[in-house]
């Protein structure tokens, strides 16, 4: 049993570590964290597209009328990737202005079905109302989303870091 302690804890001590330390940096370093996850996304997307061309060239039932088609596909995919690389910064001021013109529209809808609706006008007014001031907080700080998102996220990691070493101490203090 003792071998098995011992074994939980070199195998989770590290790792544990890892996770409070990446937190740390999340939270402290949070513009340079998103760009850094903007560009892991690209390469994972031009990935798919070399993974997408290798399995479609490696399958034994291709049919060649396909592949101008599949390598437009791969194309678009690539340089969609190649975007998320060269632009992650400017990326991740407009995603959140998009998101927050999303939940605009969707708010106005909303205002718009508690006019024609009888049933839960109020509510509906109320929450399309909600949604919409959400919205123009969005646009018009879109960094402050992002922040708080990354935050959330460090925090994440922070928490399930100093989780894990609670549970290895104990385990360490059990009676064996």
């Amino acid at each position: 049993m003792e071998y098995k302690v011992r074994q939980l804890l070199k195998n989770k001590m590290v790792p544990a570590l890892l996770c409070i330390a990446l937190g740390i940096l999340i939270v402290i370093a949070r513009r340079a964290a998103v760009d850094f996850l903007v560009k892991c996304i690209g390469g994972l997307v031009i990935a798919a597209a070399v993974g997408f061309v290798a399995v479609y060239l490696t399958r034994p039932d291709k049919d060649a009328g396909n592949l101008p088609m599949v390598l437009a596909i791969a194309g678009v995919t690539a340089l969609t990737g190649i975007l998320l690389i060269t632009f992650a910064e400017n990326i991740v001021d407009i995603f959140p202005v998009i998101m927050g013109l999303y939940l605009i529209m969707n708010g106005l809808s909303h205002l718009t079905m508690a006019c024609v609706s009888t049933a839960n006008r109020v509510t509906a007014a109320v929450l399309g109302v909600l949604v919409i001031v959400l919205g123009v907080l969005i646009v018009f700080r879109p960094g402050f989303l992002v922040n708080m998102i990354m935050v959330f996220i460090g925090g994440s990691f922070i928490v399930n870091g100093l989780s894990d070493l609670l549970l290895l101490r104990q385990v360490r203090n059990e009676p064996q």
